[in-house]
């Protein structure tokens, strides 16, 4: 029976630690987690500030360059080359002497035709005064009026196939290789040089046929060159053709960029962008974007706290998305950083560069 009593005495103590012990573990963790979450150090994420900015719906292509104007110089008639006033790839102006041709016989029948038109002429005054006192000689004025016509009509053919033994630049531009000398005989096949009008160049593409009817004449085109990768050209529209290419089910476009530096030329492979219209919405960087099911959200830092918060998307453009609900502009959202951070976590907000 003592033995019981002093038991009992012995396990009171026991009881009492148990007891210290539970409260300790049920009340000493949630006050350092507390303390931890007081202590908690900010993570450190990139931002991105939202605002209104605009978009261009654009639609890529590959097009091929030409020239303004683009032609073969050859001559209007055959002879032998007298002079050459050309080298190869000279600029030349509109009207530019380029090559003349033997033209003895040609001057000579000008001044033949000029002889015969002046005493022709001088036939017909003297008719003309006759007519005016003699009926007979009214019948005599018109056969010499009628002559002095059509010798004034030879003169102008001659002194037009005179000129044609010139050949001249038709406008402006650059020559191309040099095709005949000195000496040689040409005829109006002969191929004597190209020229081209490279102050303009024009771009041949294709846009898909569903934008059709958004296609308009003066609408704004960007081009690209592998040649000039840093480069961008800006053009414009200049035609849509009426139809519709049945093999590839695309319209046919042109349009002419401005050439001042000559670094466009003839041939060259062009990536083209053709803005269809600008969109206009709040825009923020894609990987911003956290897609959960049929749903976006984002992070949003308001007074040093991310806080979740579900977005409508609107459309996507190289990188960026319109959102067209869920946020305001001035807003930040958390562009790098996302998956160190939950909705609540502090953070430590830098402006990202985009």
């Amino acid at each position: 029976m003592n033995h019981s009593k002093h038991s009992g005495k012995a396990l009171f103590p026991v009881f009492i630690i148990i007891f210290l012990g539970l409260c300790v573990y049920l009340y000493l963790p949630n006050g350092q987690s507390q303390q931890n979450t007081m202590q908690m150090q900010p993570t450190k994420v990139q931002v991105h500030t939202v605002e209104q900015q605009q978009r261009a719906v654009s639609v890529d292509g590959i097009g091929s360059s030409r020239a303004n104007q683009a032609i073969f110089i050859k001559s209007a008639q055959s002879d032998y080359v007298d002079d050459i006033y050309f080298d190869d790839g000279e600029q030349v102006k509109a009207e530019q002497l380029l090559v003349q041709l033997r033209d003895t016989e040609e001057k000579l029948r000008v001044k033949e035709l000029e002889a015969n038109l002046s005493e022709v002429e001088r036939q017909l005054n003297r008719l003309t005064e006759l007519a005016r006192s003699q009926a007979a000689a009214k019948s005599l004025l018109e056969e010499q009026r009628a002559k002095f016509e059509a010798t004034q009509a030879q003169l102008e053919a001659a002194k037009t196939k005179l000129a044609e033994m010139q050949v001249r630049a038709p406008f402006a531009g650059t020559l191309g290789k040099r095709m005949i000398s000195k000496g040689a005989f040409v005829s109006n096949s002969t191929e004597i040089t190209t020229l081209d009008d490279l102050s303009v160049i024009k771009v041949d593409f294709n846009v898909p046929e569903k934008y059709l009817a958004q296609l308009r004449v003066g609408m704004s085109v960007r081009a690209r060159s592998d040649a000039y990768p840093a480069r961008t050209f800006n053009g414009k529209v200049t035609h849509v053709s009426s139809r519709v290419d049945m093999n590839t089910r695309s319209v046919p476009i042109s349009a002419s960029f401005t050439n001042k530096e000559a670094l466009l030329r003839p041939g060259m492979l062009l990536n083209t962008i053709l803005e269809l219209k600008t969109y206009e919405a709040l825009l923020v960087p894609e990987k911003a974007i956290i897609p959960r099911q049929d749903k976006h959200f984002v992070f949003q830092v308001v007074d040093g706290i991310a806080q979740e918060v579900e977005v409508k998307v609107d459309k996507r453009y190289d990188g960026w998305v319109g959102i067209s609900s869920g946020l305001q502009a001035g807003a930040q959202v958390v562009t790098e950083g996302v998956i160190k951070i939950r909705s609540g976590s502090p953070v430590n907000a830098q402006e990202s560069e985009q």
